[in-house]
């Protein structure tokens, strides 16, 4: 995992005001449960975001255990996506258009057309793999910051808005460093709290 060990991108951000329940265990439970990863893998969906727990990638049932280290909260953001090529559609869609024209000896009006290609569409869809990727987020709830395991503008706007619907709170990000991070803890910890970074503000 990247924030446990070896080189990352890391984003920080200050909680810019306080949680209506402090964060207690009821709290966070109920909101990274409400919006827990849904696996689309045998689903026609095109994208599935939400959190697991952060020692388990494939596991969302939520509890203190899995979340609570220390003075810190920790969960990942997982987003499954998958994508069709138009090609593929368009020839798939073809082929299914005749089997249509061969059993009904017509050509399919324009509802047909449309059901034809969400099948075609839904089907396809079930078939292309999916494409996993999972962000660390830390919740240093004392210091009143998070710190997102990645960087860039797409996954930064992927975590706030996962982050909006689950809590709500807004954020203050700070300037996004590279580091190796061995452990949550220590002289590093401190360094990258220390550190000076200019605020970034997110509406």
């Amino acid at each position: 995992m990247g924030l446990i060990k070896g080189t990352l991108s890391l984003t920080r951000y200050r909680v810019r005001e306080e949680p209506p329940e402090m964060l207690t265990d009821e709290y966070i439970t109920e909101r990274l449960a409400k919006n827990a990863f849904v696996d689309i893998e045998h689903a026609p969906e095109e994208r599935s975001l939400g959190w697991v727990e952060f020692m388990n990638h494939l596991d969302s049932n939520f509890n203190p255990a899995t979340y609570r280290f220390g003075g810190l909260l920790a969960f990942t953001l997982r987003l499954d996506t998958r994508k069709l090529s138009p090609k593929a559609v368009s020839r798939y869609y073809i082929i299914r258009e005749a089997q249509y024209q061969e059993q009904t000896g017509r050509r399919p009006n324009s509802l047909a057309k449309k059901e034809l290609k969400e099948a075609v569409k839904s089907e396809l869809m079930r078939r292309t793999l999916l494409s996993t990727e999972l962000m660390e987020v830390v919740w240093l709830f004392q210091e009143n910051e998070i710190w997102l395991a990645a960087a860039g503008e797409k996954r930064r706007e992927t975590f706030e808005e996962l982050w909006g619907r689950s809590f709500g709170l807004s954020l203050q990000m700070l300037v996004p460093v590279t580091t190796g991070l061995e452990v949550l803890s220590g002289e590093l910890r401190r360094a990258l709290l220390d550190s000076k970074a200019s605020p970034v503000w997110l509406g």
